[in-house]
């Protein structure tokens, strides 16, 4: 496996992540709804394309990946609905701006693209990933949106505030952050420069969501499922893209408070499962691995709040 970082070449977690979003969506909805992503089949290889339109394929990658990183298939299910369903709501309220933070493969703009009356969407992401998203997209005679605009950045290394002034962002207007996939790969003053931009938009009613992973020690690892196999796997097989920021365990209020944002909503692994890895009968889909969290937080001190 290459050690490039994704500044050289696209990125090969955006690339697992369509991956098992492709499978997700022929498997587990028949392309159809929130958390189906039908559209990310066009970001792979036309090998795999072609190869997980067999069930026995789909299945043996998604048992090879419980076994190499336990829980991170079920993760990429239960995250992509979460992300999905806010998503949604935002176009359904009209929010004026949605930007998307570190963008990926992420296809909402254009999977929904029929909810969306006005809203300006900007995705964000790395030149190399944003480029072949690009063609991709043209590949497979997905129209851009006239409400999308790419926006190339280096989250490390560049100015948030430059690159949407650019792209013609409006920081008066009520804003969805999406942050979905991606602080765990920053360093940690970028994650604060990204965190003081939400803090310092002008409209209160704007907020920001994402996922993050908690801090884990050797003594606590297997307290959290799928932690140590995941750990080992990625310290050997994605060291282009190392995990680089973390937040103690408890720690996420306190830590978004010291940077003037209001947790909205919280969600634990347990609550995860509950909401999104649960059919109505109350069978279990499975478990996601155990340290990620997903939280909604905001400038507005007065939104209702929902902490786990």
């Amino acid at each position: 496996m290459s050690k490039k970082g994704v500044e050289q070449k696209p990125s090969e977690t955006a690339l697992f992540a369509a991956l098992y979003r492709a499978i997700i969506a022929s498997k587990e909805f028949n392309n159809e709804g929130v958390g189906s992503d039908d559209l990310a089949k066009y970001f792979l290889p036309s090998f795999l394309r072609f190869l997980i339109q067999f069930n026995f394929i789909r299945e043996n990658i998604k048992n090879n990946s419980n076994k190499l990183t336990p829980g991170i298939y079920e993760y990429v299910r239960a995250r992509t609905a979460f992300f999905d369903n806010i998503f949604v709501e935002a176009l359904n309220k009209k929010i004026p701006q949605i930007v998307v933070l570190g963008a990926g493969y992420d296809t909402r703009a254009y999977r929904f693209a029929l909810l969306n009356d006005s809203t300006k969407i900007f995705e964000l992401d790395i030149t190399p990933t944003q480029n072949r998203k690009r063609q991709c997209l043209q590949k497979a005679k997905i129209d851009f949106t006239k409400h999308t605009t790419l926006v190339p950045i280096d989250f490390n290394k560049q100015s948030l505030k430059t690159a949407l002034e650019k792209a013609d962002y409006d920081n008066n207007e009520k804003t969805l952050f999406i942050w979905e996939g991606v602080n765990y790969y920053l360093d940690p003053g970028a994650v604060d420069v990204t965190l003081e931009f939400v803090k310092n938009t002008v409209n209160h009613e704007s907020f920001i969501a994402l996922d993050y992973a908690i801090s884990i020690s050797e003594e606590n690892i297997n307290d959290y499922y799928g932690a140590r196999k995941f750990i080992e796997f990625w310290k050997k097989r994605r060291s282009g893209e190392p995990f680089k920021f973390t937040i103690d365990e408890g720690a996420i209020e306190s830590f978004l408070e010291q940077r003037g944002l209001k947790i909205v909503n919280h969600l634990d692994n347990e609550q995860i499962e509950k909401m999104f890895l649960h059919t109505e009968h109350e069978s279990s889909l499975g478990r996601i691995t155990g340290f990620f969290r997903f939280v909604i937080a905001s400038p507005n001190n007065n939104l209702q709040t929902n902490k786990s």
